[in-house]
């Protein structure tokens, strides 16, 4: 829970902490960039620094009682708010901004982590605008969002800005071999499948079979959709649809492997692969296929995730998606 301990986004860390040095604090901030890239472990890092009662050249120390109670995210003054099923409510802004006008219990500062902030309603929306024209003294908003460009303007001009960028494969198999248990041959796959975003990976090495044994399940279905009838597609996107954050990590690997095809199909260049270690399966694969069906499938795999993410019912678009590409082949 230290600004410190975070690899990579460098400049961002610095900032933050220089911000925390000087106490040159904004009242609001947001963190955007692609899932899985470090935003909200950066933003509990730089909560964890504000409420420091010692920080250490403008980071937490790590010692104190606020940052023992942040590292075991049960600060009093630290507030997390996320969707309550597919949005951020009406409701539950309204219950930040009646915590907002309370003193803090142990410090100077409240912080408000707002998540995936680009799913609030558009009356959340409104809500909040409220707060950010005129904040309390002491009270800091951190809004975390993929995407940005989902947010109203007026809320993104009343916010610092720092944009999250994928990070380069030695700093993501810094994280790996922190974070996971993975082999030592499985680190530089794993830096190259990802792109640059670590969280995606951690979030699925609890899974039985870890990242790889997912990938697998992905690939097996990719394969197998080109082959299925319509009912199949179906009951395989049911199947998916289960659960949205998995839904979309399917989705990511979707699009490297039918990208894999391509590149493969075009080209015939191992170097350029994500999947290399399925390179005679690419290859077999990739002769199925045409070029311009490729790009096509790629194009509906990413106006599928970019419904998910605008929040649309995950089990539609995934029937529509499936359908689509049952009998591809």
């Amino acid at each position: 829970m230290k600004l410190s301990n975070i690899i990579g986004h460098g400049e961002i860390i610095r900032a933050l902490c220089r911000a925390v040095e000087q106490n040159r604090v904004s009242h609001a901030y947001l963190f955007a960039g692609p899932e899985g890239v470090g935003k909200t472990t950066t933003a509990l890092a730089f909560g964890a620094a504000l409420l420091c009662r010692q920080p250490d050249f403008g980071d937490a120390c790590g010692q104190c009682r606020d940052c023992r109670q942040a590292a075991g995210q049960n600060h009093p003054d630290l507030h997390r708010i996320a969707p309550q099923g597919a949005s951020i409510k009406i409701g539950q802004i309204r219950e930040m901004l009646r915590r907002i006008t309370l003193s803090p219990y142990q410090g100077q500062r409240q912080i408000f982590l707002v998540e995936q902030a680009d799913l609030m309603t558009q009356e959340a929306a409104n809500c909040l605008l409220k707060t950010l024209e005129e904040p309390p003294a002491g009270t800091v908003l951190i809004l975390i969002s993929d995407r940005p460009q989902a947010l109203l303007p007026t809320i993104l001009s009343r916010c610092q800005i720092f944009t999250f960028h994928p990070l380069p494969p030695e700093q993501v198999a810094g994280i790996l071999k922190r974070e996971t248990d993975v082999s030592r041959e499985e680190l530089e796959l794993l830096a190259r499948l990802i792109g640059g975003c670590p969280g995606r990976v951690v979030r699925l090495a609890g899974m039985n079979g870890g990242y790889f044994g997912f990938r697998q399940k992905v690939v097996d279905l990719a394969t197998g959709l080109g082959r299925a009838s319509v009912a199949e597609a179906f009951r395989l996107a049911a199947m998916v649809a289960e659960d949205k954050e998995l839904a979309l990590a399917y989705l990511e690997l979707f699009l490297l492997w039918y990208r894999d095809l391509l590149v493969w199909r075009e080209t015939g260049a191992p170097g350029l692969l994500f999947n290399q270690d399925h390179l005679s399966l690419i290859d077999r694969e990739a002769r199925l296929y045409s070029r311009t069906r490729l790009l096509d499938i790629i194009k509906e795999i990413e106006g599928t995730r970019d419904s998910l993410l605008a929040n649309v019912n995950t089990r539609l678009a995934l029937e529509m998606l499936f359908m689509r590409l049952a009998g591809a082949a």
